[in-house]
């Protein structure tokens, strides 16, 4: 069996204390749901530097105090709505029993699903004001990696790790082997949608993307022999 070693890129304690007291909170009542409702529309339609804290208590239909009860500032809430959107979106990423099914049934199930939440309106929403914002406000590419991709990374690490404990794959490096399938899966698509060259893409083409991308993932971490 090959040695497995498991790499995770390193996470800030500040974006860790952001995002993870705030997502608690919001699942103890309606009010921070409201909130992080009101800022992803916000967020998404003005971006992170025309939207003002007073914005986002109006459109939650709550007071400044009962905002800053929840968020402390608006770094803060803007990492709250990314975790948020990431971790919904990483509970739908892996195909149900995906760890007892076929393996390049389930690589294809998994690489479709991740596709398909890249290329939804909201990811691309969120994409476009990172890109437009990162330049004036640098900590948010760090919120945002480390709340988003990062998780999106760590779900796919985790399956591709457990395939290598029951002998389906030869990886040496889980977090590097899923940062290559993500690679071949995000680059023929993303880009073209995130800068509005694109639309959508076909069912069949996506297909195709998914297709390639796990024949070359499995041509270079099957087992030899």
């Amino acid at each position: 069996m090959t040695r497995m070693v498991m790499q995770e890129s390193p996470t800030s304690p500040a974006a860790a204390d952001l995002t993870a007291g705030a997502t608690m909170d919001a699942k103890q009542g309606s009010k921070p749901a409201q909130i992080l409702a009101a800022a992803k529309e916000l967020f998404t339609s003005l971006g992170f530097g025309a939207t003002s804290m007073d914005a986002i208590a109006r459109t939650a239909n709550v007071s400044k105090a009962t905002l800053y009860a929840h968020f402390s500032g608006k770094e803060e809430l803007f990492a709250a709505m990314v975790s948020n959107e990431c971790r919904a979106q990483s509970r739908l990423l892996l195909a149900p029993d995906a760890d007892d099914r076929e393996l390049t049934e389930a690589l294809r199930e998994i690489s479709r699903n991740y596709v398909a939440l890249l290329l939804s309106p909201p990811a691309v929403a969120i994409f476009r004001v990172i890109v437009a914002e990162t330049a004036r406000f640098p900590d948010l590419g760090r919120i945002f990696f480390e709340s988003g991709p990062n998780q999106m990374r760590r779900t796919l690490s985790d399956f591709l790790a457990k395939a290598v404990e029951r002998g389906r794959l030869d990886i040496e490096d889980s977090w590097r082997a899923a940062e290559h399938l993500i690679g071949m899966l995000q680059t023929p698509v993303h880009l073209c949608v995130l800068f509005g060259l694109k639309d959508s893409f076909t069912e069949g083409e996506l297909d195709k993307v998914v297709k390639d991308a796990v024949g070359a993932f499995l041509r270079a971490y099957l087992p030899r022999g």
